[in-house]
């Protein structure tokens, strides 16, 4: 008796999943119906964009006004793929959807909704299209998740979300750290296995964290010559990180974006990570120019940067931040044996009143994509960064447009392939930055971009929560983060060493006031 009611019972759960899943996916397509002679609007905007093969369903929401939907993915080399909905939220299914994008690589999907008003006919709207590349994509986007109030913040976390799934997971959060400030975050190669992040100030002090063979580090980068650094670019061999060492000044405008930020001084250093020693080369440290940003070559023979005169050249009299115009330069080399060329300038775009930050150098060296805006460093706060694009064999540069909107696009990254590019953007309202990810062809075009899909497409509505420092990882992160916040309360950190041919320099090592978490 016992075993029928048990067999019934596995029965009646078979039935139920059987009429969800019909109902969800099944519903048969509208033999009749009014043709409608546009898109649709759906949220977010996903009409004509190029994914990758390996990318989650691009869920969405029907902007369109109606009682019942279907909406009816085609394609070239599958069987259609079709959904129900009551409410205009699409969620797609993740093994139909795998194996639509799967079988259809280097294909178009073309995408029909169909509406229907209560008593009403069937509508359909003209099909979207959705470009399917050839080329995967890294499986795995680490970025910071911070309240885009940055004067006021108190929480904030390192996150890593596997893009062929919704899976989100926290590597660090600063509540387990005294609610201290945490950025900065980097990774040798698009390799989880090796990567760094920054401590600022709290309860575990200021010092990086170096996770490398599953073990973490607690390293003090100050030294005689340079303070705490920041901006980071690991060398090729992945014995090598160069940094800036930057004294940072945050202030206010009256209206519009108020915040901004300029630097006092700037260098770049260069952390030996076999040796524990922080060394530079004059020409990128003296005391006439302010360098930031730097971003190895794929050879590690060329080092890019962005440089700027000191505030020593700049008028006494207002206040220089307007006229803080940075250029985008390079120098040679030889990190193994210490040899250094002399500084070249690659494109001195203080000529024409604008301000370079954030170069990334494609994989094969090729290409180059920059933020550029009126002044500063801190492109994330300015309306009119845009991303440009410059052909390193040519030295020819333009406005990746299809990239762009009228709010802010900054940082980025590229990922292992070269053929993908995630970027923040603004463009919804100005306020929060959202990942959004573009397809970079073999002719060197970039294809329109898509924010990074949610399982709920109405979450970027709800989350007033800004991603910062989206980097690309070739799969997920190998440390562990009870093992990084261990790391980051270790009591004693590894003092860095200077290289002895350096000598001492005069160095502001208090805390810049932006590092420091709101008082309680």
């Amino acid at each position: 008796m016992a075993k029928n009611c048990k067999r019934r019972q596995e029965l009646l759960i078979i039935i139920v999943v059987l009429i969800w899943t019909a109902a969800k996916v099944g519903f048969a397509r509208p033999v009749t119906f009014q043709e409608i002679a546009e898109e649709p609007t759906i949220y977010p905007e996903f009409q004509d964009v190029t994914i990758p093969p390996n990318i989650a369903p691009l869920n969405f929401i029907i902007k369109e006004a109606g009682a019942k939907y279907i909406v009816r993915f085609e394609s070239l080399n599958s069987k259609p793929l079709q959904i129900k909905s009551r409410s205009g939220v699409i969620t797609i299914p993740a093994e139909p959807w795998r194996r639509l994008l799967s079988k259809n690589k280097g294909q178009t999907l073309q995408i029909y909704v169909y509406t229907r008003q209560k008593n009403a006919g069937w509508n359909r709207y003209q099909a979207i299209k959705l470009h399917i590349a050839e080329e995967n994509i890294d499986s795995h986007l680490v970025y910071r998740l911070i309240k885009p109030l940055y004067v006021y913040w108190d929480k904030m976390g390192i996150y890593e979300r596997d893009l062929t799934t919704f899976r989100e997971r926290a590597l660090y959060l600063n509540r387990n750290t005294g609610d201290n400030c945490v950025n900065c975050h980097s990774f040798s190669a698009h390799h989880p296995d090796k990567m760094i992040l920054h401590c600022r100030a709290g309860a575990v002090g200021t010092a990086m964290l170096l996770a490398i063979n599953n073990q973490v580090y607690k390293i003090d980068t100050t030294t005689d010559f340079n303070r705490a650094v920041a901006y980071r670019a690991w060398h090729p061999n992945g014995k090598f990180i160069a940094f800036s060492a930057n004294t940072v000044n945050q202030f206010f405008h009256a209206t519009g974006e108020n915040r901004d930020v300029y630097d006092k001084a700037s260098d770049i250093v260069i952390y030996d990570i076999r040796n524990n020693m922080m060394t530079t080369s004059p020409s990128i440290s003296g005391e006439g120019q302010m360098e930031t940003y730097p971003e190895w070559t794929p050879d590690g023979s060329f080092l890019y940067y962005c440089s700027t005169p000191s505030l020593d050249n700049y008028s006494k009299t207002e206040h220089p931040y307007r006229n803080i115009k940075y250029d985008l330069m390079r120098i040679r080399c030889h990190i193994e044996t210490g040899e250094w060329g002399e500084p070249e300038p690659v494109l001195i775009s203080s000529q024409f009143g604008m301000s370079i930050t954030h170069p990334k150098i494609s994989p094969d060296g090729r290409f180059l994509v920059f933020c550029m805006s009126d002044y500063g460093n801190f492109s994330i706060y300015k309306p009119n960064s845009d991303l440009y694009l410059l052909d390193v064999e040519s030295g020819e540069y333009h406005n990746a447009e299809i990239l762009n909107s009228d709010k802010s696009e900054s940082y980025h990254s590229w990922d292992s392939s070269g053929h993908w590019l995630v970027f923040s953007s603004k463009r919804e309202d100005g306020l929060c930055a959202r990942p959004y990810i573009a397809h970079f062809d073999d002719s060197g075009h970039f294809q329109k971009p898509f924010v990074m899909p949610q399982k709920d497409p109405e979450m970027y509505q709800r989350l007033l929560k800004t991603y910062n420092v989206p980097e690309l990882v070739d799969g997920p992160v190998e440390i562990s983060r009870s093992k990084l916040i261990r790391g980051a309360w270790q009591k004693k950190s590894i003092k860095a060493t200077l290289d002895p041919r350096l000598g001492t320099k005069e160095t502001d090592h208090t805390m810049d006031e932006m590092w420091k978490p709101i008082s309680r």
